[in-house]
């Protein structure tokens, strides 16, 4: 079990679908209590914090774009957090850890004096979640630039498409599932905050205080898109029943036509 990054005697491990050795080493080397494994084991269908005596145990939960299915899964993020280590493990492998470790060690190396509480668990996992967040905020602006696309079908396309209908109601799914994750994490950065006062003091308030900033942005951008979707599928159905509309009366002057001339004959 290798630290992905080692500094000041701060352990920071990361592993996703982690196996049942993997953990009991983990419950071993930090002397955890066994529910965490248990929990991390059966997955949680909910954000939460545990407390206790030597670490916090975390639950968040993140969206992850799988595009096969053309849809966003649940991606869970169980984080220990102690006084000198954090362990983060996930059920899908992300990217996104890797970017941290990079921003991590060139913030370490042009670190002054007065920032040494950067060598902290506390900061780590803020820097974790920050990224998720901006991940987020990308993923809600690829939204809205989609969404102007489909705008542009909707008013380009002569005939009546079964396709942009089908890409408007996959927008309005992955847009409830983003709502849905993300939503419950308010109360739990919140709570947070308040806990980690007891393990790193209030040093980083002001961090968790930018995180909650920028639940409440991703928010507003999701409300946002909710209501551009709702927008574009009241207008995508207008186009629809004009385009019947029109197709119903070419044919009640082809009918009336026949039928004049079936009369005459």
């Amino acid at each position: 079990m290798e630290p992905f990054l080692s500094l000041k005697g701060v352990d920071r491990h990361y592993e996703y679908a982690p196996s049942k050795e993997y953990l009991d080493e983990l419950v071993k080397k930090y002397d955890l209590h066994e529910i965490v494994e248990e929990d991390i084991i059966s997955q949680s269908a909910q954000d939460k914090i545990d407390v206790y005596d030597n670490c916090l145990f975390v639950v968040l939960h993140f969206p992850k774009y799988q595009a096969n299915l053309q849809k966003y899964v649940v991606n869970e993020f169980s984080v220990i957090l102690g006084k000198e280590y954090i362990v983060t493990l996930t059920r899908y492998k992300t990217n996104h850890i890797e970017t941290i470790k990079k921003d991590y060690e060139k913030e370490i190396a042009q670190m002054s004096e007065d920032e040494k509480f950067k060598f902290s668990p506390y900061y780590i996992l803020y820097m974790i979640i920050d990224e998720m967040y901006h991940k987020n905020l990308h993923a809600l602006r690829n939204f809205t630039s989609d969404l102007r696309d489909i705008e542009d079908e909707v008013f380009s396309n002569r005939k009546l498409q079964k396709s942009i209908l089908e890409q408007i109601m996959i927008k309005r799914r992955n847009i409830v599932s983003l709502k849905h994750m993300i939503m419950p994490q308010r109360e739990i950065l919140k709570q947070l905050q308040q806990e980690t006062l007891k393990f790193f003091g209030g040093e980083l308030d002001v961090y968790f205080e930018d995180l909650e900033y920028q639940l409440d942005k991703i928010m507003r951008n999701i409300e946002i898109v909710s209501e551009d979707i709702d927008s574009l599928y009241d207008t995508y159905n207008a186009t629809v029943n004009m385009k019947i509309n029109s197709i119903i009366s070419v044919l009640t002057i082809v009918t009336a036509v026949t039928g004049m001339l079936t009369l005459i004959t």
